[in-house]
């Protein structure tokens, strides 16, 4: 099955991923390389596996060429590493962005500042359809991203270990709540959260918020820069309920707090927890961790007891950009139309775990990713929320704001105050 996306979406995995470790192997002089000829390419990334597989694969491609690539465990301090290198005229010729107004390094804001090669001219840029193209283009409409991945947001669920425990994926939101009151009889964690790294506190809400908020109305954002809906005033109210709710009904881990991704993944991975609730990349990670012969699937998580009003949250995932200041302007674009090609898509989705975002005849998608392909056709994708947000503070709210809420230091009401009015900031 060839998977294409049908929601304008931005990853949040801005959906804004972990925190603290510092860039491996990366000097502050990244956009110093590069040669006379134009045979070098700087390169700098977020998540080494997959772009290291995509540089490979051009290298190959193009004998003579190099890439010089650094890259980072986190994507949080490798924003702020781009963001300084950028502001300094240091920067790589080919880096890592984010979809939309996510964050500081997410494409919005980049090209407010001039940072970004223009990309129309592309021949592949005809390939970048109406939903996804709003995430990737400038406030003038032109095209300045390439999307390289989708993602989607649902239950990811250990196979044997679900199995095992002789219970099957809820489809409704009832069937969550026996199904965390039978896993607990058979000794396991229904679901395991990692709220320790700050941008896992979003992913519970955004799969339900798809179903409560978005599904019925997709244009909800919309009336919020209009000032014509809130947070605080919508069936985001519901869906943050809903999280407490699992919490209180004991279908996470003790403590979420204090567990992070890689202890969760390890969770998953080893069947201690039957699920996550989790991008699809996620089952990628927890192989890692599994006993040999160990599958993965999804399912969409639901947040009524209607099984037809269930959406999956897709978004694109992995965006990269030309700097605008690149030494190797020509190369830049030369190694951004391989990622765009149908071999540069699959290499780079394969090994991320995510689905291909343009049009790749090469990739085979797995059993995780196939419901992303089956509620897009189905009309039942909703974007991520968080790219349409008009600033970087709404969502921070958000994550630091779960933390809280599940330290009971806040309510539900407070949560939603504060990201109303980091809405309004604008």
């Amino acid at each position: 099955m060839k998977l294409t996306p049908t929601s304008r979406l931005g990853a949040a995995a801005g959906l804004a991923a972990a925190a603290a470790l510092v860039l491996a192997g990366c000097s502050t002089d990244g956009g110093s390389g590069g040669d006379a000829d134009g045979t070098v390419l700087t390169f700098t990334a977020a998540g080494e596996a997959p772009a290291q597989a995509a540089i490979d694969a051009f290298e190959a491609a193009n004998p003579g060429v190099t890439v010089e690539a650094t890259f980072a465990n986190d994507d949080e301090s490798y924003q702020q590493t781009l963001r300084t290198q950028l502001s300094a005229g240091t920067a790589p010729d080919v880096f890592r962005v984010w979809p939309g107004n996510g964050n500081a390094t997410s494409i919005v804001p980049l090209s407010e500042d001039d940072l970004l090669l223009p990309l129309e001219d592309a021949s592949w840029a005809g390939d970048v359809t109406d939903d996804v193209r709003p995430v990737v283009v400038n406030s003038d409409d032109e095209l300045v991203g390439v999307p390289v991945t989708v993602v989607g947001i649902g239950a990811i669920w250990n196979d044997q270990a679900l199995e095992a425990a002789g219970l099957t994926a809820p489809e409704t939101w009832s069937e969550v709540l026996q199904f965390c009151a039978d896993a607990t009889a058979a000794g396991k964690v229904a679901f395991a959260l990692g709220l320790k790294s700050a941008w896992v506190t979003q992913l519970v809400p955004y799969a339900l918020t798809a179903t409560s908020v978005y599904g019925p109305d997709p244009d909800f954002t919309e009336q919020q820069l209009a000032g014509d809906a809130t947070f605080a005033d919508s069936a985001w109210h519901d869906a943050e309920s809903q999280y407490l709710e699992l919490r209180d009904a004991g279908c996470f881990n003790a403590d979420p707090n204090g567990i992070g991704y890689d202890e969760q993944m390890t969770m998953l991975g080893q069947g201690d927890a039957l699920g996550a609730i989790h991008i699809t990349s996620a089952a990628a990670n927890a192989e890692q961790y599994a006993a040999e012969g160990t599958t993965f699937s999804m399912t969409p998580f639901p947040a009524t007891d209607d099984v037809e009003e269930t959406n999956l949250p897709v978004s694109v995932g992995i965006v990269y950009a030309a700097n605008a200041k690149a030494k190797n302007p020509e190369l830049a674009k030369k190694f951004i139309d391989f990622l765009a090609s149908s071999e540069g898509q699959a290499v780079y989705a394969t090994a991320a775990g995510a689905a291909p975002a343009l049009p790749s005849s090469d990739f085979e998608p797995d059993p995780v990713l196939a419901a992303i392909g089956e509620f897009q056709a189905d009309g039942r994708a909703r974007p991520f929320p968080d790219v349409a947000w008009p600033n970087t503070k709404v969502q921070q709210e958000h994550l630091t704001g779960i933390q809280e809420l599940f330290n009971d230091s806040i309510t539900v009401d407070e949560l939603l105050q504060r990201m109303d009015t980091a809405f309004a900031e604008g």
